[in-house]
């Protein structure tokens, strides 16, 4: 019986020695990314695969797919991209556990730990389709609704809010910041951006720096690598918010409006309107928004203006 029929059983992958070298590949694995919510994300891809493949812990699985052949290994990660497009998961989060796969076995493999060279294969992604997020209205039925709170729990989600949407943060963005990287006197923040090795230094729109400067005076923390934005919860008070946190905290608020809402919604509604403010100048908009690439910006201008309906709507015309 090969590994796939193995796996499709259910039964663990053979138990095999080496997982103080397989621990020893993680950990040189997991080191090499600059980003701790890099870490974070990448070291539960691993968790989930140990679990896919019934392994005691992330060490047994690595220790036993590193020792495995080219062919049995694709089959492997062939096996776990099936069962993952079986419970509807999305293209992102399906390439994000491939692409965890490929980066820990090329990683071991520079590292001496397996001769195993892996392609793990991924889905193709969709184009972004709506590019609008909540709109404008919205952010500002959110705004209002979040200063229908107490007021410490207000000042932090609208500073938040300014930030998702005024500088076009991430989730992960907003999570990992420090008190520390905030310069309110200098009108900075420094962040540390998607995919960046460096972090990068913003400017403080002035409504966003209000509204940092009002959550600071109810966050009463003078340790400045202390977490700028904590969770407010009963079950885990002052602990730093995680993405997820902050998903939540988007979502939630929104619900209560009559919004649908998500952190990158807000981002989505901020570059979109940054077209229109500066007349689809996709060199400044670009600069706002960091993406790596300018067709990107150029999908979210074509959604904005529609100049693929305009281009339809004027051929279907020629031929009346």
């Amino acid at each position: 019986m090969n590994n796939l029929a193995t796996i499709s059983d259910g039964q663990a992958l053979t138990s095999h020695e080496g997982q103080r070298s397989a621990r020893t590949a993680l950990g040189l694995w997991l080191a090499s990314f600059r980003s701790e919510n890099t870490r974070r994300a990448y070291g539960r891809e691993i968790e989930a695969f140990a679990a896919f493949t019934k392994q005691e812990d992330a060490a047994s699985a690595v220790a036993a797919f590193l020792s495995l052949a080219d062919g049995p290994a694709h089959a492997i990660a062939d096996a776990w991209r099936t069962a993952k497009l079986a419970k509807g998961l999305s293209p992102a989060a399906i390439n994000r556990s491939m692409a965890a796969l490929n980066s820990l076995v090329a990683s071991a493999r520079r590292h001496g730990f397996t001769a195993l060279r892996l392609e793990a294969k991924g889905e193709r992604s969709q184009s972004y389709r709506d590019t609008r997020g909540p709109g404008v209205q919205g952010v500002q039925a959110m705004l209002a609704g979040s200063r229908r709170q107490d007021r410490r729990k207000a000042a932090r989600d609208e500073a938040i809010i300014r930030l998702a949407f005024g500088l076009g943060l991430r989730r992960g963005e907003i999570a990992e910041l420090n008190i520390a990287h905030v310069d309110l006197e200098a009108d900075r923040l420094s962040i540390m951006g998607k995919g960046r090795a460096e972090r990068e230094l913003l400017t403080l729109p002035a409504e966003a720096k209000k509204a940092i400067e009002r959550w600071l005076g109810f966050r009463n923390a003078v340790d400045p690598d202390a977490a700028l934005f904590v969770s407010l919860s009963s079950g885990m008070p002052e602990a730093r918010i995680s993405g997820a946190g902050v998903y939540h905290l988007i979502t939630t608020l929104g619900q209560r409006v009559g919004v649908k809402a998500r952190p990158h919604g807000l981002r989505h509604t901020a570059v979109t309107e940054a077209l229109n403010v500066f007349s689809g100048d996709y060199r400044k908009v670009r600069a706002f928004s960091r993406h790596s690439s300018l067709d990107i910006v150029r999908r979210y201008d074509d959604n904005r203006a529609d100049h693929g309906g305009q281009v339809a709507a004027a051929l279907s015309a020629i031929v009346g």
